[in-house]
């Protein structure tokens, strides 16, 4: 009875220190909060109230690699109030932004490139955005011509600013993807700007679920950019995060290894059929 008794208790030390260690292991993990785009699938959105996409898996699997110190935290919110709260400290980091260092001063560093993206135009048949273009703004023939993109996208080149500038086109911001797409199908705006992908994705959604829907009169037509997309890094002025350093630099090394073993196709391959 006493050796069973002692036994018991020598189990109950070695859990209790089992259970100390976790928690004292726990504990030194830095959490990092990271704020993402909640409408920009495949890449990054919300699902069932949950956080999916090619980036959150990524990062994910990045950060696999430096489980023993930190621990991601993914918060999906609209992406101008992601910005936002970057901007006032709030968060560590934003993804996927393009480097825009001059616009964004809030944000330094980014992360190595996670991957390359297009923006195109997607347009109805009766709208030639290419020729529009090519127009002159004191003719008295012009048009503007109404472009949908996602709100707080900086998306627009130097030929598009320009016709901006120029009244040859106007610029809409709207809340999403969807909801631009919607806009396009139902020709509220003339010509929609996002990746390929994004777009394709959301289309297929809602012409699934109303059939009535349809893509039929509207091609993808010139392409916009080819820009990176990057963990963007708050620039920290008031110092808050301590672990800024070591963290971008241990995430990019994460981040190269586990690129060089395909985990980018693999990843993509697991969201585009």
């Amino acid at each position: 009875m006493t050796k069973t008794i002692s036994n018991l208790r020598n189990k109950s030390l070695l859990f209790v220190g089992w259970l100390l260690f976790s928690i004292s292991a726990c504990a030194k993990q830095q959490e990092i909060l990271i704020v993402a785009d909640d409408s920009y699938p495949p890449y990054s959105y919300v699902e069932n109230n949950e956080i999916k996409g090619i980036y959150i898996d990524l990062i994910n699997l990045a950060a696999q690699r430096l489980a023993k110190d930190y621990k991601i935290k993914f918060v999906a919110m609209p992406w101008k109030r992601a910005l936002q709260e970057v901007k006032l400290g709030n968060a560590f980091a934003v993804i996927p932004p393009y480097i825009h260092s001059h616009k964004r001063d809030y944000i330094w560093p980014y992360s190595a490139a996670l991957a390359y993206e297009r923006v195109v135009a997607h347009c109805h048949d009766s709208i030639d955005l290419r020729e529009h273009l090519l127009m002159q703004s004191d003719k008295p023939s012009k048009q503007s011509i109404n472009v949908g993109i996602n709100a707080g996208y900086m998306i627009l080149n130097e030929r598009l600013s320009q016709a901006k500038a120029q009244g040859l086109i106007k610029v809409w911001e709207n809340r999403s993807t969807k909801a631009n797409v919607l806009k396009l199908i139902n020709r509220r705006i003339d010509c929609y700007l996002n990746d390929p992908l994004s777009t394709k994705w959301v289309l297929k959604g809602i012409t699934e679920s109303d059939s009535s829907l349809n893509f039929k009169e509207i091609h993808q037509t010139i392409e916009v950019m080819v820009q990176t997309a990057h963990i963007g890094y708050s620039s920290d002025e008031n110092n808050r995060f301590k672990f800024k350093d070591d963290f971008v630099k241990r995430f990019d090394k994460a981040l190269a290894a586990v690129k060089r073993e395909n985990a980018l196709d693999k990843i993509v391959a697991q969201y585009v059929h």
